[in-house]
Formats: structure tokens, sequence, C-alpha cells
């Protein structure tokens, strides 16, 4: 099969989510899912208040989606790079990714860290 042909058939996927989602909660009046974790222990989770920033994102309101959930502003584009390097590299094996995309061996420790301090001084 194609590259290309490859390619399309797995960024399909993420327009498609992408256009559901719009869809389904992209009303500033629909409610998404409740967090778990603020229901039990009344703390926000590294989470909270992501629905409401990707709503805020669809409708082209960046400040407002900051204001809910900044971490998600971040994450966004970084699983967007590993979702597409994964599929460059594993899949297509275009060789203009392979060797080029390593990640340091600190990065996980790194982004959890930063998740754990998000969510301790969003919680102070």
């Amino acid at each position: 099969m194609k590259n290309w042909l490859i390619r399309i058939l797995l960024y399909i996927p993420l327009f498609g989510i992408g256009y559901y989602y719009k869809v389904a909660f992209g009303t500033a009046d629909s409610s998404g899912l409740s967090c778990m974790v603020y229901q039990k222990t009344g703390w926000l989770c590294p989470g909270c208040g992501g629905q409401r920033a990707l709503q805020s994102l669809l409708r082209g309101d960046v400040l407002e989606a900051i204001h809910y959930n900044a971490l998600i502003l971040l994450l966004i584009p970084l699983l967007l790079f590993i979702y597409i390097s994964l599929i460059e590299v594993y899949v297509v094996k275009n060789q203009k990714y392979i060797g080029r995309i390593v990640l340091p061996k600190w990065f996980p420790y790194v982004l959890v860290l930063v998740i754990i301090v998000f969510s301790v001084m969003r919680n102070i």
C-alpha cells in the first residue's frame, strides 16, 4: 500500500475525533463528564477543566481555555507530535523521521514532574 494512503487512513481518525468532539461538546451550553477525583476528594486533578478548555478552543477562545486548564494546551501539541512521529517512524517507515525524532531519556520524568507541580499549584 502506498505511504500516502496509509497516512490518510491513520490521520483521518484525528479529524474524526475532533469533529465528533466539536459536535458533541462544542457548544457553550453542553456539559461534559464530571471529574470523579474532584467529586470524591474536592481536589482538582490535572485534567479538571480539560473538557471546558477543549470546548473553548473549538470556539476559538484561547484565553478562556487557558483559564480552564493551561496544561491541556501544552499536552495537545505534544500528543499530536508523538502520534504523528509514531505513525511516520513505525508505520510508514519514513526515512526523514527515523533517527531524528528522539525524546531525551529525562523527558518522561520532567513531564510527570510538570503534571505533579501543576496539580499541586492549582490546589493550593
